[in-house]
């Protein structure tokens, strides 16, 4: 689980020299960092969907309601699809992309959001908060990957030039940004194992319980 997080640091800082050496095309879309980042995010969602397989009880329908969040930004940084069609025209980013080729969009928005509602509910009903709480308690909860998280998209809002953030004029800006969000999905990936590690050292909290919380 370490070396997640150390990866993602090491992303993270490189991102900053080479940008200074890539070339553009590597951070265009359907390009090689960006595929990174699909990978990433598709090694998570299959890693929690075998947590859920190998789940005792409850913890099963924790991990469940974790995979659609992977696979949903994993279909977002392939616009839904869209990249798998002729791009849309050529711009100094690289290609261009829309959702609006595709003949599903409309149904895009309420599939996330039911997706939302089964994989909240699912997390609730199988204590998910509860054992966030425990996980807190013993100060096993991932602090550091989440900081890490922010830390990379606030790196990569900044090379973007968004929430007033900016690193002025240093390498080629989206380069940067792409290295930093593909850091951000590293260390998601080192949390989610962290709490798979942890859930057995916390136990799953009494439903009981977690109804008079409620």
């Amino acid at each position: 689980m370490r070396y997640l997080r150390w990866l993602g640091l090491a992303i993270l800082v490189a991102s900053l020299p080479l940008s200074l050496f890539l070339p553009d095309w590597t951070s265009w879309e359907n390009g090689p960092i960006e595929d990174a980042q699909t990978l990433v995010l598709l090694i998570g969602g299959i890693i929690a969907l075998a947590y859920a397989a190998r789940g005792q009880g409850r913890q099963k329908l924790i991990w469940l309601a974790v995979v659609p969040v992977w696979f949903a930004m994993c279909a977002r940084e392939l616009s839904w699809g869209a990249v798998f069609l002729p791009p849309m025209g050529m711009t100094d980013h690289g290609p261009q992309f829309s959702a609006s080729q595709l003949w599903y969009k409309p149904y895009i928005k309420p599939v996330l959001l039911t997706l939302l509602i089964l994989s909240v509910a699912s997390f609730a009903k199988g204590g998910g908060f509860g054992i966030f709480a425990r996980l807190f308690s013993h100060r096993l909860f991932p602090v550091r990957d989440i900081v890490a998280f922010v830390v990379a998209m606030l790196a990569s809002a900044a090379a973007e030039g968004h929430m007033g953030l900016s690193l002025g004029s240093w390498g080629e800006a989206q380069v940067i940004e792409e290295m930093a969000e593909l850091a951000a999905y590293v260390f998601l990936l080192s949390a989610q194992a962290r709490v798979h590690a942890a859930v057995p050292i916390v136990g799953l909290p009494h439903p009981a319980r977690d109804l008079s919380r409620a």
